[in-house]
């Protein structure tokens, strides 16, 4: 069990099977149900150059049979005992999950065991995943207005790694994706050592403790193979670009490139988005949208990765407004940030903003599931769960001032205007 804790501290046991799985069990008895959660440790990042979207392709795959499940049965044999369940990828992680009643433990955990337990996709199933992977891709990026930003940001920001694309990769990849590669992605990535099981619910501690080791104890250890190394420098000039899109009004993307997610800055970062963006009286909105009637919508995010980061900005423009007036606008509001001009009420609301979201959060056993996942995958911590907004307390007006000043550099930017095909 986790160390001293506050009143409203998610508790929780960890341990490691011998072949490496890392074991998080939280429970909590207050609803007859719990959240299991499988992440393993590869996103799209991890992709090789040559198969681009293969992380998010697996996520499909993973739903197309296993050793003792047909395909198509997974989602048959969940649904019939009442289960839910879901998936997603990152360009750092591929995450899975399945909600289950509290008497349907030992079910879901056999479920999720069998998929590593074997790979076991078939030619027809990868022909059939790789269909519905390029019509997602249409579908969300490439007939979606604006739907292109994160696929033109991303090399150009990341042109030295795996970031330079996006989760969804690339269409000739995909389709030139064969069973033996997939195999071989299968035998690298989805092992016990590269994955972390969460159980967070109406669970009895020492009775799932026997389940897991016994589903998911005789699994094979996979090779420790070297993972990639990744740099986030700098960006050296700014970097623009005219994209003609299906659109009808004008748009402004901008992205800096800044410290990743564990940083001091990505939380400095992660408030000043909230300053910029959160609310009708947050700055950007406030003068744009309210007051200056420039654009219909705006807004600020920042991205936080396992070896870098972005804040993100971007406006849709009302009819016959001009992209520079917007920019120089945009520009204006970012350098009084960097001279210091946030106040300390507007960092006090944000941070009460935030604690509430926290909250929530901390109410569902799916997100618990998935933030001590994440936490144990990426800094072996999974106690972070309960010290992370610690982090934005520690945020000061000096701190941002000094963050925005050497990232939110026009110099550390890439900018895409988004103009109406003619």
């Amino acid at each position: 069990m986790n160390g001293s804790h506050a009143a409203n501290d998610v508790l929780f046991s960890e341990f490691d099977l011998t072949n490496g799985l890392k074991v998080i069990l939280s429970a909590d008895s207050s609803i007859p149900s719990a959240a299991i959660n499988l992440c393993y440790h590869v996103g799209s990042k991890d992709d090789d150059p040559d198969k681009r979207g293969f992380s998010h392709l697996f996520e499909h795959l993973m739903f197309e049979g296993s050793k003792n499940i047909a395909p198509g049965d997974y989602d048959r044999l969940s649904l019939m005992a009442g289960c839910e369940n879901n998936a997603y990828t990152t360009e750092d992680k591929t995450n899975y999950y399945l909600l289950v009643p509290s008497n349907q433990i030992e079910f879901g955990l056999w479920l999720e065991s069998d998929r590593m337990l074997e790979f076991a996709v078939t030619e027809e199933s990868l022909e059939l995943q790789k269909e519905v992977v390029i019509e997602e891709k249409k579908q969300v990026y490439d007939n979606k207005p604006y739907g292109s930003v994160s696929m033109e940001l991303a090399p150009r920001l990341f042109s030295e790694n795996g970031y330079g694309w996006d989760t969804i990769g690339n269409t000739v990849d995909i389709e030139n994706a064969k069973l033996d590669d997939v195999r071989a992605f299968f035998g690298k990535y989805y092992v016990p050592n590269n994955a972390v099981l969460t159980i967070a619910g109406d669970i009895d501690i020492d009775k799932t403790i026997r389940l897991v080791e016994r589903y998911f104890g005789p699994i094979s250890k996979g090779q420790n193979g070297s993972r990639k190394e990744f740099q986030n420098s700098l960006l050296e000039k700014e970097v623009r670009a005219e994209i003609y899109d299906e659109i009808q009004l004008p748009g402004i993307f901008l992205a800096y490139k800044m410290p990743k997610e564990d940083s001091k800055e990505f939380f400095e970062f992660d408030i000043l988005s909230d300053v910029l963006s959160m609310g009708d009286s947050s700055r950007l909105y406030k003068e744009l949208v309210y007051d200056k009637h420039l654009v219909s919508d705006v807004g600020a995010w920042v991205e936080g990765k396992e070896f870098a980061g972005l804040i993100n900005i971007y406006a849709i423009l009302m009819p016959g407004v001009k992209i520079e007036t917007v920019q120089n606008e945009i520009d204006r509001i970012i350098s009084e940030v960097k001279d210091g001009k946030v106040t300390a009420a507007e960092l006090e609301k944000v941070i009460n903003r935030i604690e509430t979201r926290h909250a929530y959060r901390m109410q569902t056993n799916l997100s618990k599931a998935d933030m001590l996942s994440h936490y144990a995958a990426f800094y072996n911590d999974p106690g972070l769960i309960n010290t992370n907004i610690e982090r934005y307390h520690m945020v000061t007006l000096e701190g941002i001032r000094e963050s925005a000043a050497k990232y939110l550099d026009p110099a550390n930017r890439v900018v895409l205007n988004y103009l109406p095909k003619k």
